[in-house]
């Protein structure tokens, strides 16, 4: 079975939708309007998706890293055939240590359910 992400896309209606979104983005930029805050947002994602096509990194300022890393060749499911199928590249980001120190102080400190055995 498919690995899927704790995510209920269809049930959560707490996600942001497209207008939202722009909306939200042209407030936070002193309102600059929502037709030019999508001009702004889809050039962007221009410029990040040219990075990682000639270079295989973007780094965006104050967030992180994306970046396009070899995943190496795996069994998988194709279709119903059990295969071997090749390396391929796969986004990832790599948050910037500032950005994870600030989430994971949200979280608190860790709580031990258990303590295992040393022997």
């Amino acid at each position: 079975m498919a690995w899927k992400p704790p995510i209920n896309r269809q049930k959560n209606g707490n996600f942001l939708d497209d207008q939202r979104f722009y909306r939200l983005l042209s407030e936070k930029c002193n309102f600059i309007g929502e037709d030019v805050s999508l001009v702004f947002y889809a050039g962007m994602v221009e410029v990040v998706r040219q990075e990682l096509a000639r270079h295989g990194v973007a780094r965006l300022p104050h967030l992180g890293d994306f970046a396009l890393v070899e995943q190496k060749s795996r069994p998988a499911w194709v279709g119903k055939i059990h295969a071997r199928i090749g390396p391929r590249d796969v986004l990832k980001f790599y948050p910037k240590e500032k950005l994870r120190r600030y989430f994971g102080k949200r979280q608190g400190n860790p709580i031990v359910l258990r303590v295992l055995d040393s022997r």
